[in-house]
C-alpha cells in the first residue's frame, strides 16, 4: 500500500523555504520539494541498521592543537552558535578526531548532528569511523540506496530515532527538530552544488539553515574555497587552524618536471625519466604508488596531421575522446555519449595521418605495464567504479597491499588513507589550468594538494611529483610549497580586480535551442532587461560549450554586490524558463 506521510516542517525550514526561492530564483514548490522524504511504497522490510552499542568506542588522543579547537568549538555549540567556524587543516591534520568530539558533544547536549560529505563512494574511512564509534546512532542516505531505505534514513532522523546523519548534499535537506551541529567536510567541492533546480549549494544553504536553527556550522578544508577563508579573514567566520599533520608527520616533499625538458632529451613517454625511476625505487622497498591523471580516456583528442582537423562529435562541440576497452579502440564524446569507430582517414582532407594527443589513464596503464611487467598495477575511473561496493572492494585490497601501482583520475584524488603509499606522480597537472574560468587556478591548486596528500601518512616520508608544462604557474608553484596562504594572497588580488567573487555574486543564464538564432535572440533580451535594471553582465555569447545534444548554446553572466537582488528578480521574470544558474561552479 501507499505511505501516507504525516510530514510536518518546523517553522525553520519553512524560512528556510522562503529564501531557497528567493535567493536561487525558483519556485517556492521546487524548494520545498527538497525537504520531503522519497515518493515510495511502503517498505517490506527494515533498511539495514548498524548494531546497537551501549558505550563509545575509545576516540583517539587529540594533540593540543586539536584539543584547543575542540573545546572553542563546544563552547559555540552549548551557547547557541554565533557564526560559522572554519577548520583549515593541512592533510592528514586530524580533521576527522575533531568532527567526532564535536557529535559526541551534540549529542550529550541533546541535539542531532549533519555531517555532509561530498560523496559516500568517496569516503568510506569517515563513514567507518562514525559508525565504529556511534553504532546505533548514525544514519546514511547516499545514491546507492534504494527508495525504501533512503525513506527509512528520512524518518529515523526525521523522528529523532537517529542522532546522526551522514551523506552527500542531500543530507541536509532532511529536516529535524533537534538540529544543533553541521558539518561540512572538504567544504571546497564542486559536488556540494546541485545542478537541477532548485540549483543550491550546500555550504550557502548550510550557513542559512545554521543562522535558523540556532546550530554551530563547522566547514573543514585543506584547501578551503577563496570566497569561505574570505570570509574567515573578514571575521563572517571563526578561523580555526590545524598546519601540522597529526604526530608530526612531514608534509610530502614535492618536486616538479618541466615536461618541455622530457621532450628536448627525447623522451616521448607519458612518464618523466624522474617519475620513472621514483616508481622503480618504490617498487623495490614494496611500498605503493598513486599516478593521477585528471583525464579519461585514452587520449585527449584525435587530429590530422595533414590538414589540423579535430574530430568533433557530432552533436556536440567538443572534440571526442579516444579510448580502448579490451582492444576495442572507439571515440566517445564525454557529455553526450556519443561513440564512433576511429576514421582511417581525415573526413576533411581524407588523408591517412591520423595523431592521437595527450594521455588518458588508459594510455599510461599501457606504458606503466610495459615499463614495469611485474608489477601489479589497477586501472581506476568514474567508469569502472560503478557502485560503493566497487570502491571498498578497491580501497581493501590497496590497504591490504594486494596492488603496487593505482592509476586514476579524481577518484583516487580524495579520501583515501593507505599507510603504504609513498609515491603520488602528477602525470600532467595542466588539465583545467587554462579553462574559461575564473577559479581555473584555484581548482587546479585544490587538486594538486588533495592528491599530493595521499602520500606520506602514518608517519612515512611522502614524495609527490608533479608533471607540467607550464611548472611557472602560481597554483603548481604554490601546491609544490604547500603554501596556501601565498596563493590566497595572490588569487584575492586578482579576483578583486575584475569583481569577481567573493566581490560579487555571479547569476549565469543559458539559452539553448536547436536554432542557433532563436538561442541567440533569447539571451539578448535578457541582456536588454539587463541594462533597464542597471545590472553590470558580461556577454551575451555562445557558451564555452557552444552546442550539447545538438542543442546551440548562448549565455549572459549578471554580476551583483549581494543576494537575493530584487533587479535581478525582476529580469528572471523576462523568462524564467532559460536556465538560471546562482553562483554557479560551472561557466562551460
Amino acid at each position: 500500500t501507499d505511505v501516507v506521510l504525516d510530514i510536518s516542517l518546523p517553522p525553520q525550514y519553512v524560512n528556510a523555504i522562503r529564501w531557497i526561492a528567493s535567493y536561487y530564483l525558483c519556485s517556492s514548490g521546487e524548494a520545498a520539494a527538497l525537504f520531503l522524504p522519497p515518493d515510495m511504497k511502503r517498505p517490506r522490510k527494515p533498511a539495514v541498521s548498524f548494531s546497537q552499542q551501549a558505550a563509545y568506542v575509545q576516540h583517539n588522543k587529540l594533540t593540543a592543537s586539536q584539543e584547543k579547537i575542540f573545546l572553542e568549538m563546544a563552547a559555540k555549540l552549548k551557547s547557541g552558535a554565533s557564526k560559522p567556524s572554519l577548520l583549515f587543516g593541512v592533510t592528514s591534520s586530524g580533521k576527522t578526531e575533531v568532527y567526532l568530539r564535536l557529535v559526541r558533544e551534540a549529542i550529550e547536549y541533546g541535539k542531532q548532528a549533519i555531517v555532509l560529505v561530498p560523496e559516500i563512494m568517496l569516503t568510506t574511512q569517515i563513514v567507518e569511523r562514525f559508525e565504529e564509534v556511534f553504532a546505533g546512532q548514525v544514519a546514511l542516505v547516499h545514491s546507492e540506496l534504494s527508495k525504501s531505505e533512503k525513506y527509512q534514513s528520512y524518518m529515523d532522523f526525521y523522528s529523532g530515532k537517529k542522532s546522526i546523519l551522514i551523506g552527500p548534499r542531500s543530507a541536509l535537506v532532511v529536516p529535524c527538530e533537534r538540529l544543533g551541529l553541521i558539518i561540512v567536510d572538504e567544504e571546497g567541492e564542486g559536488s556540494y552544488k546541485q545542478e537541477n533546480n532548485p540549483k543550491y549549494h550546500a555550504v550557502r544553504l548550510a550557513e542559512e539553515l545554521a543562522k535558523l536553527t540556532g546550530s554551530l556550522l563547522v566547514l573543514g578544508s585543506a584547501t578551503p574555497t577563496i570566497e569561505s577563508y574570505h570570509r574567515a579573514q573578514a571575521k563572517h567566520y571563526d578561523l580555526h587552524e590545524l598546519s601540522a599533520r597529526y604526530l608530526e608527520t612531514a608534509l610530502p616533499s614535492t618536486k616538479v618536471v618541466d615536461l618541455r625538458d622530457e621532450i628536448r632529451i627525447k623522451n616521448f613517454s607519458p612518464l618523466s625519466l624522474a617519475l620513472q625511476e621514483e616508481i622503480a625505487s618504490k617498487l623495490k622497498e614494496k611500498r605503493q604508488v598513486f599516478l593521477f591523471l585528471n583525464r579519461r580516456g585514452t587520449a585527449t583528442f584525435v587530429s590530422c596531421r595533414e590538414c589540423g582537423e579535430v574530430i568533433i562529435c557530432p552533436h556536440c562541440s567538443v572534440p571526442m575522446v579516444y579510448h580502448i576497452n579490451d582492444n576495442n579502440h572507439y571515440l566517445n564524446c564525454h557529455h553526450c555519449d556519443h561513440q564512433s569507430t576511429v576514421p582511417l582517414s581525415c573526413p576533411t582532407c581524407h588523408g591517412y595521418k591520423i595523431k592521437y594527443f595527450g594521455a588518458g589513464v588508459e594510455r599510461i596503464e599501457q606504458e606503466i605495464r610495459r615499463l614495469f611487467p611485474f608489477a601489479r598495477v589497477k586501472r581506476i575511473d568514474s567508469s569502472s567504479l560503478n557502485s560503493k561496493k566497487d570502491y571498498q572492494d578497491l580501497y581493501y585490497s590497496i590497504k591490504k597491499g594486494d596492488l603496487d601501482i593505482i592509476i586514476g583520475t579524481q577518484i583516487i584524488a580524495k579520501g583515501l588513507d593507505i599507510p603504504a603509499v609513498d609515491l603520488v606522480g602528477v602525470v600532467s597537472a595542466d588539465v583545467g589550468l587554462h579553462l574559461p574560468h575564473y577559479k581555473a587556478d584555484e581548482r587546479t591548486f585544490q587538486l594538486l594538494t588533495q592528491v599530493s596528500g595521499r602520500s606520506g601518512r602514518r608517519g612515512r616520508e611522502g614524495r609527490t611529483i608533479i608533471q607540467t608544462y607550464w611548472p611557472e604557474s602560481r597554483s603548481i608553484i604554490s601546491a609544490q610549497n604547500h603554501d596556501y596562504s601565498s596563493f590566497y594572497h595572490d588569487e584575492i588580488n586578482e579576483r578583486q580586480k575584475y569583481n569577481n567573487p567573493p566581490f560579487s555574486h555571479l547569476v549565469r543564464v543559458i539559452a539553448e535551442n536547436s536554432k542557433a538564432e532563436k538561442a541567440k535572440e533569447e539571451i539578448g533580451q535578457i541582456a536588454k532587461a539587463a541594462e533597464l535594471e542597471g545590472v553590470d553582465y558580461i556577454g551575451p555569447a555562445k557558451a564555452f560549450l557552444s552546442k550539447i545534444r545538438s542543442n546551440y548554446r548562448y549565455h549572459i553572466i549578471l554580476k551583483a554586490s549581494s543576494l537575493p537582488d530584487e533587479r535581478i528578480s525582476r529580469i528572471f521574470k523576462v523568462n524564467p524558463y532559460l536556465f538560471w544558474d546562482v553562483d554557479p561552479e560551472n561557466l562551460l
